[in-house]
């Protein structure tokens, strides 16, 4: 078997959180030489919950709020710099595979 690439993304919650985590053990169990990259938000919980055997980096996103307009002035920007940012790790991580969890 060879060496696979794998990034998997999402968070926010442990319900999103322990998911990945599962995937990425499994993928480890399968495949011991891969390389996986967990892909999150800045200043959520997976950058401070996931194992210190994975590696991780965050993107500066922001929710959309419906009921308070006034809080969406940053989404705009933070959107177009996750944008950027995603595809730079993609680019230089190059992976065999993407895994998403969370709600669609």
């Amino acid at each position: 078997m060879g060496k696979y690439k794998f990034i998997i993304s999402g968070g926010g919650t442990g319900g999103h959180i322990f998911p990945a985590l599962s995937i990425a053990d499994g993928l480890r169990f399968r495949y011991p030489d891969s390389e996986i990259l967990f892909v999150g938000a800045e200043g959520k919980m997976e950058m401070e919950k996931f194992p210190l055997w994975y590696r991780i980096t965050g993107l500066p996103v922001a929710g959309f709020h419906r009921g308070e307009i006034w809080r969406n002035i940053m989404f705009l920007p933070k959107l177009i710099r996750s944008l950027m940012k995603a595809r730079k790790v993609v680019k230089e991580f190059r992976p065999d595979a993407v895994v998403g969890v969370g709600d669609m």
